[in-house]
């Protein structure tokens, strides 16, 4: 413990105070001495007399916690702080929210809907099916269907392949829903502007009804296992 004297002068009259203190040495203390030091001056300047405050000195409590916390910043004894249930929910969430994103934007598979929606959240994207369709792929697509052998071929009729970008953008037999075609270095952001504008997701949505029924004009005649 160190001893501070403290002297200062009040009121007009300049009257002389004096206000004595101990103050431990545990920087974690610092803030309810000070604390206690300026409501002593307060007082002091106030009654214009002497004072003295004993912050820890012959209370074994708080001693020996000064004793225990110094000893914890010097050896780095490790110490464990219960936290709310709603805290450490929290802390994990977060945690989660951060590994996933890792694995979203590290991923090969999954690159349109990736680029249409590049960063993760709990809430849902109020989009509607055919929209989820296009975005994902996992549609009336020659390039899913084939993947279940629902299709022999992968392309269009026109002959090209015949995955939603190439509806969307190029395909002959689509050109009343056609949207601007991206170069491939601008790709990513063309998917993220699309699906945030309400006329190119109503477009979509007409894109995917007109393909789902006109298949026998969309796709190849060989590409049909019946």
């Amino acid at each position: 413990m160190t001893e501070i004297i403290y002297v200062g002068q009040c009121g007009k009259s300049q009257a002389n105070f004096q206000v004595r203190v101990r103050v431990g040495t545990i920087p974690l203390f610092r803030q309810a001495e000070l604390l206690a030091i300026q409501e002593a001056c307060l007082w002091a300047s106030k009654t214009n007399q002497q004072i003295k405050v004993w912050a820890h000195v012959g209370y074994s409590g708080n001693e020996a916690a000064d004793v225990l916390v110094k000893k914890a910043t010097q050896e780095e004894i490790p110490t464990y702080i219960p936290a709310p249930r709603n805290h450490i929910k929290s802390l994990l969430q977060k945690e989660s929210i951060i590994r996933w994103q890792k694995e979203r934007d590290n991923g090969e598979t999954g690159r349109s809907d990736h680029n249409a929606l590049p960063e993760v959240k709990t809430t849902p994207t109020p989009w509607q099916r055919p929209e989820i369709m296009f975005v994902m792929g996992h549609g009336p697509f020659p390039t899913y269907l084939k993947i279940f052998n629902i299709r022999r071929s992968d392309s269009c009729g026109c002959g090209n392949l015949g995955n939603p970008l190439h509806y969307a953008t190029c395909c002959l037999f689509t050109t009343s829903y056609h949207l601007t075609k991206p170069s491939a270095d601008v790709e990513p952001l063309w998917w993220k502007r699309i699906m945030n504008n309400n006329n190119s997701r109503a477009k979509i949505r007409k894109l995917i009804h007109f393909i789902a029924e006109n298949e026998t004009l969309l796709f190849l005649k060989d590409g049909d296992n019946n």
